[in-house]
């Protein structure tokens, strides 16, 4: 299954039940680094994902789903563990240590019969950038660091990732003559010439899966794929970008105050390092965005695509798909660019699921969910048990009515920094004991600080023990 530039895919699932004697297949779609600028979720007027739009319209979207921490490797940890931060002990790169009666997500799965495959960015790994910085090289080599292949029957890693010359676009450093510092050596945007484009890692990752998808079994499969796009650098074939002319393009709005009334360490965060500084200077910010925006056209194709395997494997009847983002993203919202902090921004992310045979058909999930919230949905999915001391709920309710959830979505960033996210309400507490509380009935873009008001403080009151629940303050 070749690229090619024009190519397309649609979505027909077919519409069959599927047996209760039956367990389903199970094929999780993460797309890195996709914040809510997709259609379904409205989170920019200029986004362009017909695909996406598709899968929402034949499942339920959760509106308000927000990963357990604003980085690839705990994110990705909490989904395959069930388990937060706080409990795994993986808050930043480290590697994560299972005890031998705690498996993960695929390893259960296997356990109780599934085939299991993967391809792609899955768990966490990363390309060698600094590298092919210091070496100006065409493409990056991938580190596959966190990879663990023996969890899979199959398994498929990224391939080496094309650059195309003249980089950086953005034209922040020299890359032949000057010392970049390794933040910047993929902060970049812009388009990937043809040659290179067939080259792209995430075309071998769907070509991977159409094989796996098309081949005969005898036996229900577990099936995880990552797309690295659009995680940096945003360089995508042309056809991407001709979707976003740069005169349409949309930057967020941001003001001048916008850190104002956050505590120190928030403000730390926003501004290191000096992203926004640049992009200004540089005048990139709607280069960036656009960039932002092919990439994640690029990445709905791939879904799209993925989705037309499955449909013409036969299998899409019988099979739960989940499309999922690892977490959020900041494009100069809180002056602030990537992910890395406590906001909306960088905790939302796009969870969508479509499952068979039952009634959630373009139905929207209003209530704040978690990623952690997936392991024992898809147990509960498949009629398996579901392992004890799984800190997720299960969101199986929530596909036919507007259930209760009985805890609130939590994210954490670096040891003793948690955000609260329940009803309309975020509250953040940092380790050093400051505060934020934000009502997004009124103030969605988190800029009115109402956490050392006394009206307030019942609010802060009910909340603050989902923080020290978790044991660190």
């Amino acid at each position: 299954m070749r690229w090619r530039a024009g190519s397309g895919a649609t979505l027909p699932f077919g519409g069959a039940l599927l047996s209760e004697a039956v367990r389903p297949n199970v094929l999780l779609i993460c797309g890195d680094d996709l914040n809510a600028w997709i259609g379904p979720l409205g989170g920019h007027p200029g986004a362009r994902t017909p695909y996406l739009d598709a899968l929402a319209r034949r499942g339920a979207i959760f509106t308000q789903a927000y990963c357990t921490a604003p980085h690839c490797n705990p994110s990705r940890t909490s989904v395959f563990t069930g388990l937060r931060p706080t409990t795994t002990g993986v808050y930043h790169t480290e590697l994560l240590v299972t005890a031998s009666d705690r498996k993960t997500l695929p390893e259960h799965f296997r356990d109780h019969g599934y085939a299991t495959f993967a391809a792609g960015k899955v768990f966490h790994g990363q390309y060698d950038y600094r590298t092919a910085t210091k070496t100006y090289a065409t493409s990056a080599a991938w580190l596959d660091t966190h990879g663990r292949p023996e969890l899979w029957d199959e398994y498929h890693p990224c391939e080496a990732e094309p650059l195309p010359e003249g980089r950086p676009f953005n034209g922040f450093f020299d890359f032949r003559c000057d010392e970049v510092p390794d933040w910047y050596c993929h902060f970049d945007w812009g388009v990937l010439p043809d040659e290179q484009a067939e080259r792209l890692p995430d075309l071998r990752v769907l070509e991977e899966t159409a094989a796996f998808l098309a081949r005969p079994r005898s036996r229900p499969f577990f099936a995880a794929i990552g797309f690295y796009r659009p995680h940096l650098p945003w360089y995508v074939p042309r056809r991407f970008f001709d979707l976003h002319p740069l005169e349409s393009v949309v930057v967020p709005e941001v003001r001048d105050d916008e850190l104002d009334q956050v505590p120190e360490t928030a403000r730390r965060w926003a501004l290191t390092p000096d992203d926004h500084e640049r992009v200004l200077a540089h005048g990139q910010w709607r280069h960036a965005v656009r960039g932002y925006l092919a990439a994640v056209s690029f990445c709905d194709e791939m879904i799209g695509r993925t989705i037309a395997a499955l449909d013409a494997s036969g299998r899409g009847a019988d099979t739960v798909v989940v499309v999922w983002g690892d977490n959020g993203f900041h494009l100069g919202e809180k002056l602030h660019w990537r992910k890395f902090t406590l906001w909306e921004e960088a905790t939302r992310v796009p969870l969508l699921m479509v499952v068979p045979g039952t009634s959630a058909a373009d139905r929207r999930c209003e209530a704040p969910v978690s990623l952690l919230d997936l392991f024992p949905t898809l147990c509960e999915l498949s009629s398996l048990p579901a392992p004890a001391g799984l800190e997720g709920e299960s969101l199986v309710p929530c596909l036919s009515s507007d259930a209760p959830r009985h805890a609130p979505a939590i994210a954490t960033w670096g040891r003793g920094n948690h955000s609260v996210r329940s009803g309309p309400w975020r509250y953040t507490r940092y380790r050093d004991g400051s505060q934020e509380l934000y009502d997004h009935r009124g103030d969605a873009r988190e800029r009115v600080n109402l956490a050392g008001r006394i009206a307030y403080a019942e609010v802060v009151a009910s909340l603050a023990p989902f923080v020290e629940s978790l044991g660190e303050g």
